[in-house]
C-alpha cells in the first residue's frame, strides 16, 4: 500500500509539473490541456483516481481522456465524460460530448450523456424529444429512466409516471419503485395505489431502507402509526439503521404501545434512558438495576449509581440481607457525595433508620432532602420514623399527625407508621 501511495504522488508531480520528458502524449478532444509525460497506462489510471479522491474531477476528466487518446478504449472515454459531469464545468461537459458524438454518432452511452447535458443547460423539452427517440430505439431500463427525468423536469408527472412503470417492468430496482411510488402519492394523488405498488414490491422483491422508510412514511401521513411502526422497524431489523428504530420507537411511544415500545428499544439500545424509565414504570427492578449500572459504568452519572442501588434494593427478596443492604448504603453514598438530590437524601436516610443501621446519620440525610423541600410529606414522615426508633415519640407524633393533615392515610406506610406511633405516645404517657 506503501509503495502504491508513494508511485500515485510521483505520479501526480510529474503531470502537474509538466517536466519535458522524451515521449510526448497528446489528446484529440480539442481545448483540453496538454501535459508532456512518459508514463504508462496504470500510472494514468492512478492519476485519475487520485484527482477524483481529491474531488478534482476536471483533472480527472483530463487523466481519463489522455487514456482514451492513448489507448482508444472506449470506457476511459465515459470515465471523463462521468467525472467532467461531477464538475461544476457544464460548458466542457456540453462541449466533450459534442465533439465525441462526431466520432462516435450512434453509441448510446454518448447519446445518453447529451441528453443528461440538455437537461443540465435546461433544454428540458429538446432533451425529452431525443431521450424518446433513445428510448423507442433501445427498448432500455436506464433509456424510460432517463426519459422520465425529462418529463418530470417539466412537470409532466403523467408522462414520467409512465416512463418510470416501463423501466420498471425491465428492472425491478429499489430507486425506482421509490420514484414511482413517490410520484403516484404525491403528485398525481392516487395515494392508495402507491401504498399498494409499494407493499407488492416489497413482497415480490423483498424489503429495503430506501422502499421500507417511504412506505412507513406513506403510512403515517395516513394516519396508519402501528404500521408505519412495524415498517420502520422491519427496516431495522434488516439494515440495523438507527434511524429507522428513532422513527419506530417515536411512532410507538406516540400509541402508547408499551410492550412494542420496550421490545424495540431492548434489541436496538438506541435509547437505554427511555427504556429505563419504562422498566422503573412496570417495576421490573431486576431489569432496572441492571440497566442503570449499565449507564453508570457508561456515563459515570451519579444518578444512574443511585438509581441502581435503589432498583437492587426493590428487587431483592430478602430486604434484610446485611450484604444487600451494605451494597445499596455504599451506593446511595457514593452518589449523593457527587450530587445531592433530595429523593435519594431520603430514600439513604429512610433506609438506615428502617433498618436500624445508623439512626442518627439517617435522620442527618433526611434533614438535607427537607431542607431542599421542606414541604414534602414523604420526607416529613422519613424524620417521624426517626424520632419514633429513637424513642422520641411526641416529636415522632407531632410530625406523623403533620403528614396525616397532609396526604390523609390512604399511604400503607404512613397509616403503619401512624398506628406505630400512637401506641408508643400512649405507653409514653403512661410510664
Amino acid at each position: 500500500m506503501i509503495k502504491i501511495i508513494l508511485f500515485s504522488l510521483i505520479v501526480i508531480l510529474s503531470l502537474e509539473g509538466a517536466t519535458k520528458t522524451k515521449k510526448e502524449v497528446s489528446v484529440a478532444v480539442k481545448n483540453v490541456p496538454l501535459v508532456s509525460i512518459e508514463l504508462d497506462e496504470n500510472g494514468f489510471i492512478l492519476a485519475a483516481l487520485d484527482a477524483q479522491a481529491r474531488q478534482k474531477n476536471d483533472l480527472a476528466s483530463d487523466y481519463y481522456l489522455k487514456l482514451y487518446e492513448k489507448t482508444n478504449k472506449i470506457e476511459y472515454l465515459y470515465s471523463g465524460l462521468r467525472a467532467i459531469d461531477s464538475s461544476s464545468n457544464s460548458a466542457k461537459f456540453s462541449q466533450l460530448i459534442a465533439q465525441s458524438l462526431k466520432n462516435n454518432p450512434d453509441d448510446v452511452t454518448l447519446k445518453r450523456f447529451s441528453i443528461i447535458a440538455l437537461l443540465k443547460n435546461g433544454q428540458y423539452a429538446q432533451a425529452s424529444q431525443e431521450a424518446l427517440v433513445l428510448s423507442n430505439r433501445t427498448k432500455a431500463a436506464p433509456d424510460y429512466t432517463l426519459l422520465a427525468d425529462t418529463y418530470l423536469k417539466m412537470s409532466n408527472y403523467d408522462a414520467g409516471f409512465s416512463a418510470l412503470k416501463n423501466a420498471y417492468k425491465l428492472r425491478f430496482d429499489n430507486e425506482l419503485a421509490d420514484k414511482i411510488g413517490i410520484i403516484q402519492y404525491v403528485h398525481l394523488h392516487q395515494k392508495a395505489d402507491a401504498v399498494l405498488f409499494l407493499e407488492q414490491h416489497i413482497g415480490s422483491h423483498g424489503n429495503s431502507k430506501m422502499v421500507g422508510s417511504r412506505l412507513a412514511a406513506f403510512y403515517a401521513d395516513s394516519g396508519q402509526y402501528d404500521k408505519a411502526a412495524q415498517m420502520f422497524e422491519s427496516v431495522y431489523d434488516l439494515t440495523q439503521d438507527p434511524m429507522s428504530a428513532q422513527e419506530a420507537v417515536k411512532l410507538y411511544a406516540y400509541q402508547n404501545n408499551i410492550p412494542k415500545l420496550k421490545l424495540l428499544l431492548e434489541k436496538s439500545n438506541i435509547n437505554d434512558p427511555a427504556l429505563l424509565e419504562l422498566y422503573i414504570r412496570e417495576k421490573q427492578f431486576n431489569k432496572a438495576s441492571d440497566l442503570a449500572k449499565k449507564l453508570y459504568k457508561k456515563d459515570q452519572n451519579p444518578l444512574y449509581l443511585a438509581q441502581s442501588s435503589v432498583f437492587t434494593y426493590e428487587a431483592a427478596k430478602n430486604k434484610n440481607d446485611p450484604n444487600l443492604l451494605s451494597e445499596v448504603i455504599d451506593g446511595l453514598k457514593c452518589a449523593n457525595n457527587e450530587f445531592e438530590s433530595p429523593l435519594y437524601l431520603n430514600y439513604l436516610g429512610y433506609l438506615m433508620i428502617d433498618h436500624d443501621i445508623n439512626i442518627i446519620e439517617g435522620m442527618v440525610y433526611v434533614k438535607k432532602a427537607l431542607d431542599a423541600e421542606p414541604n414534602s410529606p414523604f420526607y416529613i414522615d422519613s424524620l417521624a420514623w426517626g424520632h419514633y426508633k429513637l424513642g422520641e415519640c411526641t416529636d415522632a407524633l407531632r410530625l406523623i399527625k403533620q403528614v396525616e393533615s397532609m396526604i390523609g392515610t390512604s399511604e400503607d406506610e404512613v397509616r403503619d407508621h401512624l398506628k406505630a406511633i400512637q401506641k408508643c405516645n400512649i405507653k409514653e404517657k403512661t410510664k
